[in-house]
């Protein structure tokens, strides 16, 4: 993740003066800014005035880093939330910073940013195209050979109607100069000529092909890999606001949409307009009359084609939508397949699956029937004009006002011209799924993390102490919920912090907020006396190892997974993190061993083997901090003995949070939270929360069989 720009001086042509901005009434304003959250050196704002203006909000990000102090700033179009890094003695500081963001906005909207600068800038397939070509020159060759095949065909084309007059005496006038005088040796000539431009046509067609194939590779490549890196950096919001499904189908579906419209649609174009120029000069040379009656149809075609674009661009967006649908219902039921079959249920996934395919092709069917319905006017139009041009030209032919050569050369010409024409429709099809893809490419690219690395570095050399503070956190998924209301509590260096509560009363959200998937709402969470939120988020969450209660594993062997945070860890490390997390029989249980294939999401393990290989992995890790989340509710209460006897030396030192509701996991913990309802009900040792006969003390003598 990159990281923010250490302070710097700038011109002094780049500093703002503050007082000019202080002296606007912001009483006036109606940018809805606000302040959302604000710690020494970091501040975070929301304004309605750049959303969905992508634009605005990259020059006001330009526009507020130029500012001597401010380390770094990032604007968000979609969800208008601004977030500032600056120097805790920058001129900002003690309130600047609302005049600085509204004064910037003032002279940027006066710029129109967000105006495209063309017809081609509006236009979203366009701009994905331009940022996916890393290399504009790889557009060269392409175009190159389109243009040297085209070329070809069109010459290898003119050789056979010039065959045909050749047959009837009336040959090309360089054979002349060649000294062909008979017509055979004329015929002999130009059938030779013919099958060379036909071998060589053949030829830079493959080539031309293989060229528009490989920049579409090219192109599909930078975009996944663009994309696949943009979503990698999102907030867990992200995901859960898109689903997994959708946003496999954009990386897989969305990005061959544009990949198939380069290798097709760019070649097709060229090839179009090269016949159409060519066409039309050759049309108009042999004879303006059958020009002007071979361009009737052009109107009518003009028509149609305005009149259909909206509807099949609306089919078509509505038929990408469904395929988003269909594509997350798949990812749910494989996902939950378990679940499925233990309710016996596939009969109904089946007939639910189906009814969302069907839907999905029927909105399909209906974008394909719109464009086909355009196609075939079309082709009904161009073909009764050549039918009329045809006609009316063997008229001409007959009155002697055209020769039989220059006939033959316009019925040559008129249908390639009108397929050329006719076929811009296929074209546009192309051109309208690809447009979609495009706008859902965008909508994804524009999406801004909220939660973004802070200024500060951890120490690599010198220890972390594992001193945690939460000082009164409020948190909402849904900011007018609260999942968590004003939390506080502390955790020394070296200390075991247990946390109980009923299911929903926000346990897990704890650690979420520690690791910053998402962001309090307010009060502040500490690590070693710094604001989470000031340090860089690669440190912070290296320094925490994490087993949720949702364990999740690798398709992959034992080793690759324990490996995962630290994969040059030596064979003699694993085997010491497996014994400490008690899954060292598992050597000696699983066929191969290390190398044993867990399957995906690890559904060849048990759960309760899942959960230890889990902990190793956590363990070699080696945080200061260790976060366990119901991560020995699937072990039996032997093995769990074991391995809380094993952690108690394994965590020597570390800093541990440990989430249960088998209250016998968080028996020893220096301290235990008891919450409820998103508050701290109860908390202190086991022995002074069981003496306080509480909540506590009713759920230890519930789980132990006392009444």
């Amino acid at each position: 993740m990159q990281q923010p720009k250490p302070p710097q001086s700038l011109p002094k042509k780049n500093v703002r003066k503050l007082s000019k901005a202080s002296k606007s009434n912001e009483a006036d304003e109606d940018d809805g800014l606000s302040l959302h959250s604000a710690i020494p050196g970091r501040e975070r704002w929301r304004t309605e005035a750049i959303l969905k203006k992508p634009g605005l909000a990259r020059e006001l990000q330009k526009s507020l880093r130029q500012h001597a102090g401010i380390i770094d700033a990032s604007a968000n179009p979609n969800t208008g939330g601004i977030l500032v890094f600056y120097s805790p003695d920058a001129s900002v500081a003690g309130g600047g910073l609302r005049a600085l963001i509204r004064e910037s906005l003032r002279e940027l909207s006066l710029r129109k940013l967000d105006t495209p600068s063309s017809a081609l800038e509006s236009d979203p397939l366009y701009r994905i195209l331009k940022t996916s070509l890393l290399d504009k020159k790889q557009l060269t060759g392409p175009i190159m050979l389109s243009l040297a095949g085209n070329s070809l065909s069109t010459l290898q084309g003119l050789s056979l109607v010039a065959t045909m007059n050749t047959a009837h005496g009336r040959g090309p006038s360089f054979l002349r100069f060649l000294g062909l005088t008979k017509t055979a040796s004329r015929l002999t000539f130009m059938t030779g000529l013919s099958l060379a431009l036909t071998a060589a046509s053949a030829w830079m067609q493959y080539s031309r092909r293989q060229a528009w194939r490989k920049l579409a590779h090219t192109t599909q490549h930078n975009l996944r890999t663009r994309l696949l890196t943009h979503i990698e950096t999102q907030d867990l919001a992200f995901f859960d606001t898109h689903g997994t499904g959708r946003v496999m189908k954009i990386i897989i579906e969305d990005t061959a949409q544009i990949g198939e419209f380069v290798e097709r649609a760019g070649d097709e174009v060229i090839e179009k307009a090269l016949t159409t120029a060519v066409g039309t000069t050759a049309l108009i040379a042999s004879s303006p009359r059958l020009a002007l009656l071979a361009a009737i149809p052009l109107p009518i075609f003009l028509t149609i084609g305005s009149f259909f674009r909206q509807t099949t661009s609306e089919r078509y967006k509505h038929a990408a939508q469904l395929s988003a649908n269909y594509t997350q219902s798949l990812e749910n039921n494989f996902a939950g397949i378990a679940t499925v079959k233990s309710f016996a249920a596939e009969q109904h996934e089946i007939e639910r699956l189906r009814e969302s395919e069907w839907n999905l092709e029927r909105s399909a069917l209906d974008a394909s029937i719109a464009s086909s319905r355009q196609a075939h006017m079309i082709r009904g139009i161009f073909a009764a004009g050549f039918c009329m041009t045809a006609g009316v030209g063997g008229q001409l032919v007959a009155s002697g006002k055209i020769s039989e050569a220059e006939y033959n050369r316009s019925m040559y010409w008129v249908p390639h011209l009108l397929s050329a024409l006719g076929g811009i429709d296929e074209t546009m099809q192309l051109y309208h799924r690809a447009t979609q893809s495009a706008k859902t490419l965008e909508g994804i690219l524009n999406t801004q993390p909220d939660i973004r690395s802070g200024p500060v570095r951890l120490p690599l050399k010198k220890k972390l102490r594992g001193q945690i503070d939460f000082e009164d956190v409020s948190f909402g998924y849904d900011p007018s919920t609260k999942v968590l209301e004003n939390i506080s509590f502390a955790i020394k260096p070296g200390e075991t912090l247990g946390i109980v509560g009923s299911t929903g009363s926000g346990k897990s959200t704890l650690l979420r907020l520690l690791l910053r998937f998402y962001e309090v709402n307010s009060g502040r969470i500490l690590l070693d006396g710094r604001d989470i939120r000031e340090l860089n988020l690669q440190d912070l969450r290296s320094a925490i190892g994490f087993v949720s209660q949702d364990v999740y594993l690798f398709q992959g062997s034992v080793r690759n997974n324990i490996l995962y945070g630290q994969p040059h860890a030596t064979k003699a490390k694993i085997i010491d993190v497996m014994t400490k997390a008690g899954a060292k029989d598992l050597l000696q249980s699983l066929p191969g061993g290390l190398e044993a294939e867990v399957g995906e999401r690890g559904q060849r393990l048990s759960g309760g083997e899942r959960q230890r290989v889990a902990i190793a992995r956590a363990l070699l890790k080696q945080s200061p901090v260790l976060a366990l989340d119901e991560a020995t509710a699937h072990l039996d209460y032997e093995t769990e003995a074991a391995v809380k006897k094993s952690l108690r030396t394994a965590t020597a030192g570390k800093s541990v949070i440990l989430i249960a509701h088998r209250l016998s996991t968080i028996r020893d913990a220096d301290k235990i939270l008891v919450l409820e309802k998103g508050s701290i009900r109860e908390e202190g040792t086991h022995q002074q929360l069981v003496a306080k006969r509480g909540l506590y003390a009713s759920l230890w003598q519930l789980q132990n069989g006392k009444h």
